[in-house]
């Protein structure tokens, strides 16, 4: 009996061992500071530029001081069904860890067996028919002797890592949708606004000249071109208002909402929404820490690099250890007998031997995917930071255009005015008046898009910087 106890001992001191690499996470070159930085202080020394509060970072969306997309987003993370079906995903690895890691344990089955075997001793006296019936239960368990199963827990857990930040990055990629949509939708909104406003002008200016003509003061060209002038600017608001419906389907189904459940709510026109920006950059070490992206990439390389320890300890022995425990006669009506009570122990090694390259393949192939997953990480590392400073890069310049839009159209609207009063007066002629107006209505949409576009820009540095999520640790 102490024997037994001794090599049972000995088995679960030898199962701590685990053949393979151990995993260590990768540290990946980044820069200290961001290139756009450097860039925008030398070409604005006036504009201060910041690191990014992570509480800040957290809830980006606040900054733009919209309820409405307060709420919008509120709905979304409550409603969306990419977010529900990131959780499905999460239930799903959670149980293909738990599948596997029952494997380190002993499994136990109830048995019962009936058998009948005629000569089941070949070379002793022919003839012998034998009966044996048991009822019981099995166990058989595999020691872990080279850490292949823990092996494949460790992937499984790596894994279920994995799928957990990818819900994170499910948020960062619905909140940083929804927001653009958002914005999209009051551009088109002011784009609707500012359109109709010019063109009630110009239908103000379209019947002075036909008065004017009509009276013989003026011509039937001006009469003529302020009339195809409205016609111009009438026929971009079916185009517009297409586009807004566009928008409003798109936060629709981002909120999970059917077609028409948010066109009460957004009716009213409202401002395309703005926020500083001016305190928006986190160093590049801190991208790392933020991104879902990234940490995923972290993830599949820690798994990719356990499976290929499984893989090698597919060379070494399996031991197994079995028993069995119940009752055991060769006669059915004596089987609860209490005689019939029987148990047996056995133990199992195997070693392969003969497998033609199968198990050096398959270590090849957990080579192979291993280097894989490195360079998907070391590409993700290069993604990132190429895609964070070309937002930068794109949000700071379009707030320089933005502002110089903002003094242009205001600078245009004192001259239009001036223009009317010179016309009614007689000295400038109407088509001073029309060139006025015509490049008044495009600055103001310009401005319109430019205010659009730095507020999209701003999301995507947002999104680029990680944000919408709780920090994430930089060790799983």
């Amino acid at each position: 009996m102490i024997d037994k106890i001794g090599w049972f001992l000995i088995a679960v001191i030898l199962s701590g061992c685990a053949v393979g690499p151990d995993y260590r996470p990768p540290l990946p070159g980044i820069p200290d500071s961001w290139q756009a930085e450097k860039e925008e202080i030398v070409e604005q020394q006036s504009m201060s530029v910041q690191p990014i509060d992570q509480q800040v970072l957290k809830e980006w969306w606040k900054n733009f001081n919209d309820p409405r997309l307060d709420s919008l987003i509120d709905q979304a993370l409550s409603g969306n069904f990419d977010l529900k079906i990131a959780l499905s995903r999460i239930d799903q690895a959670r149980a293909e860890r738990s599948a596997i890691r029952a494997g380190l344990f002993p499994g136990v089955n109830a048995a019962a067996n009936a058998q009948r075997s005629h000569n089941p001793f070949p070379g002793f006296a022919p003839g012998i028919k034998f009966n044996l019936f048991e009822l019981g239960f099995d166990a058989l368990w595999e020691i872990d002797l080279f850490g292949r199963l823990r092996r494949q827990l460790e992937a499984a857990s790596a894994d279920l890592d994995a799928v957990n930040i990818q819900y994170s990055q499910a948020l960062v990629t619905l909140t940083a949708d929804l927001a653009r949509s958002y914005i999209e939708y009051r551009s088109f909104q002011n784009q609707l606004r500012i359109t109709r406003a010019n063109l009630a002008a110009q239908q103000t200016t379209q019947e002075l000249t036909e008065k004017l003509f009509k009276a013989g003061v003026g011509t039937r060209y001006d009469a003529v071109r302020a009339r195809a002038q409205t016609e111009t600017t009438r026929a971009q608001i079916p185009d517009l208002e297409g586009s807004l419906v566009a928008a409003l389907r798109q936060l629709e189904m981002l909120t999970g909402q059917q077609p028409g459940a948010l066109a009460a709510a957004l009716s009213e026109p409202d401002a395309v929404p703005m926020a500083p920006g001016r305190t928006i950059l986190a160093s590049p070490v801190a991208t790392i820490r933020h991104r879902p992206d990234l940490h995923i990439a972290e993830r599949r390389l820690a798994a990719a690099t356990a499976l290929r320890g499984a893989a090698i300890a597919e060379l070494f022995p399996r031991l197994s250890l079995s028993a069995f425990l119940g009752l055991r006669n060769t006669e059915l009506d004596a089987l609860f007998k209490s005689a019939a009570f029987s148990y047996n122990t056995a133990a199992g090694l195997l070693q392969p031997l003969l497998n033609f390259g199968r198990i050096r393949a398959g270590i090849d192939l957990a080579n192979a995917r291993q280097q894989e997953a490195y360079l998907t990480f070391e590409k993700t590392v290069l993604e990132a930071l190429q895609e964070t400073e070309t937002a930068l890069t794109r949000y700071l310049k379009e707030e320089i255009r933005r502002q110089a839009l903002a003094r242009s159209v205001m600078d245009l609207r004192e001259a239009v005015r001036l223009s009317q009063l010179r016309f009614q007066v007689g000295t400038v002629s109407f088509l001073d008046v029309l060139d006025a107006q015509r490049t008044l209505y495009s600055a103001e949409i310009d401005l319109a898009h430019s205010e659009a576009k730095a507020s999209t820009d701003l999301v995507t540095v947002y999104k680029a910087l990680g944000g919408g999520v709780e920090i994430i640790s930089e060790k799983q």
